[in-house]
């Protein structure tokens, strides 16, 4: 019985989905151990298009299965459609989290989606019993698609045919020792991505307490949390790490990591392999919601390579009553800030914008409180109604007010199979308390923010306004009250936003589709659509570095002479030290130059004591010279990451996730210490 099960991603662009098709693997691995069968089974796992493509003109499976995602269901219904052509008796399957919560709307779902014969459901959207469900009834019926739609199978839903009523399997119960699901690492299954330039996937616990109406997470049934054992995930891990580039990154498909009692163990071992291995250089997952206590220690065994999200979201009471969420004070997230920064680590805060009852006044007064509990950045997301997350239904629509548009989701889109194919995701853009021209207002703050206030890469500037008394939102927000006075490369940049925003909006998905067709090579070259909060501050970054340099500067210039401080001279000192220390595109060339830094100011020992005091009280008797260049390591890692995802805008949002900003520095060591040296 041959099985092929595709977790595909669109790659044209850039690769989308960054992760080993861990999903799949495990599906693939618990039908192998489980599935009672005369007949051998030999089952495929895919995530390329092409690879797929091949593997169908060469011979067809029995069973087709996909994952659906908000970034790759067209994909896989356009190869689920191919399938059908090529033979209409392969029994074709879909599972994962876009799949709606209420009855009529999955009704109507699957009803819209010929080409799939079953949708293969677990409460919780862990589908390995519900897939092994199905297989066991196609063995039941004699391997024949045909015998498949006599009566439900639990943990399916489908249209049985001839009659077209919908048929519904009961739940199937959670599994509650995650060891169950025999390793797909163990078992070999992901060995074929390990020389991919794609990153290890593990989970280690499944389920969340937290019932977040805007995540697909936050159904009743996935409440509790269940896990691995310790034995099991060090042993993924010493699979793991034998194999892997050592330069990739790790990452945990959890929705609370280091808030169990168990990730410290898990942490511990970690910090085992760093000192070992050097790796993981970087953990990315999604920190827990209380227990900051118990997140600082993981993240302190963690050893600086992980960083902690603070997921607040929204600080208006209102807006969090409305999505049921409740965040720990600020006054709790301010003092795991201390210790974080105590111990040199990262640490992130995260808001959405159109919440319900969110104001454009509650947000910016929401990021000002998240930066001052002393975060190192905030992220601003954007408002999506996703299928199983309970803000989509339609009576919360109705209840707050949403407006909505549809765009492309960022890179995915292609001709894989020779029609063309898109992905499109519904935003909220407007609500009863939040209008458009708000929006709008917000996303120009946050692409600024996004390029100045990101893991403290200028925060030297930052400190020396803050010594003056001007916060690093007053900066941020003085910059947005000023774009007249930018750069003109900024000014473009920031235009260009703006109309890609607007141009990107369209009232339906078929007008968004439309949209995409025309004008598919220039969203296929990255002229055009991305994610372009991603895009553009890579523009900002590593593009237009020397201009946003210049626009930083002058604003910053203005405040301190507006606050009464006369600090040119030590403003100075700090800016040319970015011109000395930081890289941007072209990285070819960048990665082997090695300016000398001058300057009358002991900016290095300033950082070091944690910038106690004045620039002023470190400044030296005569001018001294420094030497800089890229660590090795870095040079590695940052030449392998860009011969995966380019150096274009849109390729370097994507490796830039897994590396810290003070990657894209230059190390800095004293002439005289190298001359002493020779």
């Amino acid at each position: 019985m041959r099985i092929y099960l595709a977790d595909l991603g669109h790659n044209l662009v850039t690769a989308t989905s960054d992760t080993y098709p861990l999903g799949v693997g495990n599906l693939a691995a618990y039908a192998r151990e489980y599935l009672e069968s005369p007949t051998p089974l030999d089952v495929r796992i895919f995530k390329e298009p092409q690879d797929l493509k091949a593997a169908l003109e060469q011979e067809l499976p029995d069973i087709m299965g996909f994952s659906s995602y908000s970034w790759n269901h067209n994909l896989s219904m356009a190869f689920a459609a191919h399938v059908k052509q090529l033979n209409p008796d392969v029994l074709t399957l879909m599972g994962g989290p876009n799949f709606p919560l209420t009855d009529e709307e999955q009704d109507s779902w699957i009803r819209s989606l010929p080409a799939i014969d079953m949708h293969v459901r677990g409460p919780t959207y862990e589908g390995e019993r519900a897939f092994l469900n199905t297989l066991q009834r196609f063995v039941e019926v004699g391997c024949k698609r045909d015998g498949m739609f006599e009566a439900a199978i639990d943990g399916a839903i489908f249209v049985q045919p001839g009659s077209g009523e919908i048929l519904r399997g009961g739940e199937v119960p959670r599994i509650r020792d995650l060891d169950e699901i025999p390793s797909p690492y163990l078992t070999g299954l992901m060995d074929q991505f390990f020389d991919t330039g794609y990153f290890a996937l593990m989970q280690l616990a499944r389920g969340c307490p937290f019932t977040c109406t805007f995540c697909n997470s936050s159904v009743k049934s996935n409440s509790k949390a269940f896990r691995h054992s310790f034995e099991r995930t060090k042993a993924d891990l010493d699979y793991i790490v034998e194999r892997i580039n050592h330069a990739s990154p790790l990452c945990f498909a959890d929705d609370n990591f280091g808030m169990y009692v168990q990730d410290e163990q898990v942490a511990d071992y970690l910090g085992h392999l760093m000192e070992k291995y050097d790796w993981p250089k970087y953990i990315r997952t999604t920190t827990g919601k209380n227990r900051g206590d118990r997140i600082i220690k993981v993240m302190r065994k963690a050893k600086g390579r992980l960083p902690m999200t603070s997921s607040v979201q929204s600080l208006n009471p209102v807006v969090l009553k409305n999505i049921k969420r409740d965040n720990i004070s600020l006054d709790t997230y301010a003092e795991v800030q201390k210790e974080l920064h105590k111990q040199g680590m990262q640490s992130y805060g995260e808001l959405i914008l159109c919440m319900p009852g969110e104001t454009r006044e509650s947000f910016m007064d929401a990021v000002d409180q998240l930066i001052e509990t002393g975060v190192s950045r905030v992220a601003a997301h954007q408002l999506m109604l996703l299928h199983g997350a309970p803000l989509a239904n339609p009576d919360s629509r109705e209840k707050f007010g949403f407006k909505t548009r549809h765009r492309v989701v960022a890179r995915c889109l292609g001709k894989y199979l020779g029609p063309f194919v898109v992905e499109t995701e519904e935003m909220v853009v407007e609500s009863e308390s939040f209008s458009f021209q708000d929006y709008l207002d917000t996303r120009v703050f946050h692409l600024l923010l996004t390029i100045y206030y990101y893991e403290d890469n200028f925060g030297e500037a930052f400190k020396l306004a803050r010594a003056a008394g001007v916060r690093p939102f007053q900066v941020v927000k003085h910059m947005l009250d000023n774009l007249d006075k930018a750069p003109a490369e900024i000014r473009q940049m920031v235009e260009n936003y703006l109309q890609e925003n607007q141009a990107e909006l369209f009232e339906t998905r078929e007008e968004c589709r439309a949209w995409a067709e025309e004008n598919y090579d220039a969203l296929i070259s990255g002229e055009l659509g991305g994610n372009l909060l991603s895009k553009y501050s890579m523009i900002g970054r590593f593009i237009h570095l020397k201009e946003a340099l210049r626009f930083l500067h002058d604003t910053t210039a203005e405040l301190l002479a507006g606050a009464g401080k006369d600090a040119n001279g030590m403003l100075d000192a700090v800016f040319s030290y970015y011109d000395s220390i930081m890289l941007h595109v072209p990285f070819a060339e960048t990665l082997d130059a090695e300016p000398v830094w001058t300057t009358r100011y002991d900016l290095l020992a300033w950082k070091e004591s944690d910038y106690s005091g004045d620039l002023g009280e470190f400044r030296f008797d005569e001018e001294r010279k420094y030497f800089t260049a890229v660590d090795p390591r870095i040079k590695a890692t940052l030449n392998s990451r860009i011969k995966t995802f380019g150096e274009h805008a849109s390729g370097l949002g994507r490796f830039t996730r897994t590396m810290f900003a003070t990657d894209f520095r230059r190390q800095v060591v004293p002439a005289d210490r190298i001359e002493k040296a020779g």
